[in-house]
C-alpha cells in the first residue's frame, strides 16, 4: 500500500531517495514476541519487500523482512516520557530470531528502546544492485535499499513509541559494526552517534571483496550508485569523508590487527590507498572520533587483555555524553595519539592462530584515548561556544608525563554559528589564546589546545 505519510517522513530523514510515489510503506506484522531475563520484551515483525526499500525483483518475488524492537523491562503501554534508541545491528549472517533471542539477554537492563533491523541480503546496512535477484550486478545502478529500510523503522517505532529523538544511537559488530560507521556518518541528522567494533572501512581491501561484487558489481565495472557515485568510492569511508564532511558525527571503533576476516590494513591503511586511510580521513576533516586497536582476531580477544582507556560508555555516560540538540568537540593531531602504522603488513594464518601479525606501528593504542568534555557545562549561544576538556586518569586512562595539546573543532553547533572565512578568538582557563580562520565549509579548527588530568576551559568568540 503507497503511502504520502511513509514517502515524507523517510524523504525528512534522508532526503530525496525515489521519485514520489515510488517509495512505499511496508505493512508490519508482529510475528513473535520473546521475553528476555528482567520481563523485557522484543516484539519480531516481519513485513514483503515493498517499492523503494527494494528492488523491483525482490518486490516481486515476495521477499520477506524483518526487525526486532525491544521494550525496556519497566515500560508501560502508552508511556509518554521520551526514552533514547539503540539501532543495534548484526553480524553477516545473522538471522532475526537469533539476533531477537540475543537482544533480549544483551539488553535487558537497557533504560532504552533497542532496535534490531534484519540484513538477510548480507548488504553490509547499506544497498544492492536494482538488477537483482538473477541480473547482473555489473549493470543497472546500486541502490541504498537497506538505509532506507533502517531510517523507515526508526520512522515507523517513533511514531508508536516515546522514543527521544535527540538520543538515537548505532552500534554494531563486524557488518553491524561496517554499517554503523556508515550510518552514522552519513545521517548525522538522525544519530547522535556510532560504536563499532571489527567494522570495515573500504571492502576494496578486505576479505569480504568477492561478496560486494556479487551485490555491486565488480570493482572494475565501477557501477554508480542512485548518487550518482562509483558505489566503491562511495563505500570507501574516507573517500565518502573527503567529499562529505561539513556535517559528520562522532564515532567509536574498536579493531584487531590479527583478524583475517576485516584486515587491519584497511584502516589504516594500505600504502598508497587512494585518497587516504580511514584514520587519515577522519583525522584531516576533523571528524569525531576515537578509534582503538589491539592485537585481537575477528572472533578472538587480545591476549595481554589491554585496557586501552578508562570506561567510559558515550552514549548514557552522566559526564561526558552526545545529544542531536548538544555541540560536541571533534578532536584531531592529539600529541599523545598511538602510531596505527601504515598498514603495511597482514594478520597471519586463521582467526584461531595469534601473536603474529607482521604490521607495523603500534601494536596496540588508539587515537584520541583518554580524551574528555563535560557536556553538562557546554556554553552554545549566539555570542559564545565554550566547552571543559581534560584527560580521563583512572585505572586505564592517561599516564603521560604533563600536559598534552589537541586540536579541536566545534560540531553540532545549535546557537553560535561560524561562518566560511571569518576569524574567531580563543582563549583557555590555563592562559592560553589565540585567534582562528573558518575554513571554505564553515569548520573552526582551535590549534593545540593544552589538556591535562584537571579541566580546562576553552571559549571560542567572533574576533572584532
Amino acid at each position: 500500500m503507497k503511502t504520502s505519510l511513509a514517502a515524507t517522513a523517510l524523504s525528512l530523514a534522508v532526503g530525496a531517495l525515489a521519485p514520489a510515489g515510488e517509495i512505499s510503506a511496508p505493512d508490519m506484522r508482529l510475528s513473535d514476541t520473546k521475553t528476555g531475563p528482567r520481563g523485557n520484551r522484543v516484539l519480531v515483525f516481519r513485513h514483503k519487500a515493498v517499492a523503494g526499500m527494494d528492488s523491483p525483483g525482490y518486490v516481486a518475488q515476495g521477499y520477506e523482512h524483518g526487525v526486532a524492537f525491544m521494550l525496556p523491562a519497566d515500560y508501560r503501554e502508552g508511556e509518554k516520557t521520551p526514552r533514547p534508541l539503540l539501532v543495534s545491528l548484526h553480524g553477516f549472517g545473522d538471522t532475526l530470531d537469533a539476533y531477537a533471542d540475543a537482544m533480549s539477554r544483551w539488553f535487558a537492563d537497557r533504560d532504552c528502546f533497542v532496535m534490531g533491523p534484519n540484513d538477510p541480503l548480507g548488504t553490509w546496512f547499506y544497498g544492492y544492485s536494482d538488477q537483482l535477484p538473477g541480473g547482473d550486478p555489473d549493470k543497472g545502478t546500486v541502490v541504498n535499499y537497506t538505509e532506507r529500510r533502517v531510517l523507515f523503522y526508526i520512522e515507523h517505532f517513533s511514531s508508536n513509541y516515546a522514543i527521544d529523538r535527540n538520543r538515537v544511537f548505532v552500534s554494531g559488530g563486524s557488518m553491524g559494526g561496517t554499517g554503523t560507521v556508515t550510518l552514522a556518518l552519513r545521517y548525522p541528522h538522525v544519530f547522535a552517534a556510532g560504536d563499532a567494533k571489527k567494522g570495515a572501512a573500504n571492502r576494496r581491501y578486505c576479505h569480504w571483496k568477492s561478496q560486494c561484487e556479487r551485490i555491486w558489481g565488480k570493482v572494475e565495472a565501477g557501477v554508480k550508485n542512485n548518487a550518482g557515485v562509483n558505489v566503491w568510492d562511495w563505500q570507501n569511508v574516507a573517500w565518502y569523508i573527503e567529499h562529505n564532511h561539513a556535517k559528520s558525527n562522532w564515532i567509536r571503533t574498536l579493531n584487531g590487527r590479527e583478524d583475517t576476516s576485516i584486515p587491519y590494513r584497511q584502516l589504516a591503511g594500505p600504502p598508497g590507498v587512494q585518497p587516504m586511510s580511514f584514520y587519515a580521513a577522519l583525522e584531516k576533516y576533523s571528524v569525531g572520533h576515537q578509534c582503538l586497536w589491539d592485537c585481537s582476531s575477528h572472533g578472538r580477544p587480545d591476549p595481554q587483555n589491554p585496557r586501552l582507556d578508562d570506561w567510559w560508555e558515550p552514549f548514557w555516560d552522566g559526564t561526558c555524553f552526545l545529544r542531536l540538540d548538544l555541540s560536541f568537540p571533534a578532536f584531531s593531531g592529539f600529541s599523545a595519539n598511538d602510531d596505527p602504522g601504515t598498514g603495511a603488513g597482514d594478520a597471519v594464518g586463521s582467526d584461531t592462530q595469534l601473536g603474529d601479525n607482521t604490521y607495523d606501528g603500534a601494536p596496540r593504542g588508539g587515537l584520541n584515548r583518554f580524551l574528555r568534555w563535560n557536556s553538562n557545562t557546554i556554553v552554545d549561544t549566539p555570542a559564545e561556544w565554550s566547552i571543559e576538556i581534560k584527560l580521563s586518569a583512572g585505572s586505564a586512562g592517561y599516564r603521560g608525563a604533563g600536559a598534552e595539546t589537541v586540536n579541536v573543532t566545534p560540531r553540532r553547533l545549535q546557537k553560535f554559528e561560524v561562518k566560511p572565512g571569518a576569524r574567531y578568538a580563543w582563549s583557555t582557563s590555563s592562559g592560553q589564546s589565540g585567534a582562528a580562520v573558518a575554513d571554505t565549509n564553515g569548520l573552526l579548527t582551535i590549534p593545540a589546545v593544552k589538556v591535562t588530568t584537571g579541566w580546562t576551559k576553552l571559549t571560542v568568540r567572533r574576533a572584532g
